[in-house]
């Protein structure tokens, strides 16, 4: 799946941050310490770089939302079932990394991150409700259509149609 130029930009930018040196000033992370021999191991979210990989499949999952409501919108052809592949995959791998950090501080980024998620998973509904909605009144109309046709009245209760 290739990336545009602008969403890598964002993903640069936050694995840029996560590479970087501990002098620097990185806001959205608190610093942590180093355990000492005796003390309690970390949890392995944190020191596996989870919260990067949480942030890397709840955007690769976003995209892939935002990629099918936007060609649902422009009318465009759908192949609705790559795409629910490409959902079912996302959630799955999103679902795997969110296991990992649970009892885990929760990164502000991930948080936000999530909160853009749903918005697109909102509009994403509400789009695909639409065309769901246009399909049942067309396949409604078509019905009726052959309904009338291949009648002749006889058991109706209208009663035969005359011809004028």
């Amino acid at each position: 799946m290739e990336q545009s130029e602008e969403q890598r930009k964002p993903m640069d930018h936050v694995e840029e941050q996560e590479r970087s040196p501990s002098g620097t000033d990185i806001s959205a992370l608190p610093q942590q310490a180093l355990p000492a021999a005796g003390d309690e191991q970390p949890a392995p979210a944190q020191w596996l770089g989870t919260n990067s990989s949480t942030l890397h499949a709840i955007e690769r999952l976003k995209v892939t939302i935002d990629e099918e409501t936007e060609k649902l919108e422009i009318r465009a052809p759908v192949d609705f079932d790559a795409f629910s592949q490409r959902k079912n995959r996302g959630l799955l791998e999103l679902t795997r990394t969110m296991r990992l950090t649970q009892g885990v501080e929760v990164d502000p980024r991930v948080v936000a991150q999530l909160t853009g998620l749903r918005a697109s998973l909102v509009r994403n509904q509400a789009t695909l409700q639409m065309h769901l909605d246009a399909v049942r009144e067309v396949s409604a109309i078509i019905a009726r259509s052959i309904q009338e046709v291949e009648s002749d009245g006889t058991y109706s209760l209208i009663g035969p149609s005359r011809c004028k």
